[in-house]
């Protein structure tokens, strides 16, 4: 289903993962649960499979052990607990790369009606703007990995 971005995953140039630490379905259902509704289907697939990515040396959000889930700055929930406590962000918006000062990118979970994918979202901090990235979570990663290769 995903072969072009499993290729481009197993020959990496840009985006560099670690083997092994993938994500167990119990914290996916427990991420669902706090949540209050599902993740898009590519970002549950990579997780299951991948787990992990850095690119250009920031990570993509996942979601980590149970034992490191409220202090680990890769985490997914733990980082999007912080922005709603601070207020930082606008309803709705789950952050899954956030590689600079310059743009973040995130699903727009109130826009996403609960089935199968999700668009990626692009702001730019320095211009204001948002906009559609990618269709979906594997069409993010794959746009990524092309832009920095």
């Amino acid at each position: 289903m995903y072969a072009s971005l499993k290729n481009k995953l197993e020959h990496p140039s840009a985006i560099k993962w670690f083997a092994g630490r993938q994500v167990e379905e119990a914290w996916i259902a427990e991420a669902e649960a706090e949540l209050g509704q599902q993740l898009p289907a590519s970002y549950k697939w990579w997780l299951r499979e991948y787990g992990n990515a850095q690119l250009s040396g920031s990570v993509i959000f996942t979601l980590v052990p149970p034992e490191f889930k409220d202090i680990s700055d890769s985490d997914l929930l733990y980082n999007h607990r912080l922005n709603r406590e601070h207020d930082w962000i606008p309803q709705g918006r789950l952050y899954i790369y956030v590689p600079d000062a310059d743009e973040a990118y995130f699903f727009d979970m109130k826009a996403w009606d609960g089935q199968n994918e999700g668009e990626v979202m692009r702001e730019d901090y320095l211009g204001g703007d948002v906009e559609v990235y990618a269709q979906s979570f594997a069409q993010f990663l794959e746009k990524l990995i092309d832009e920095h290769s």
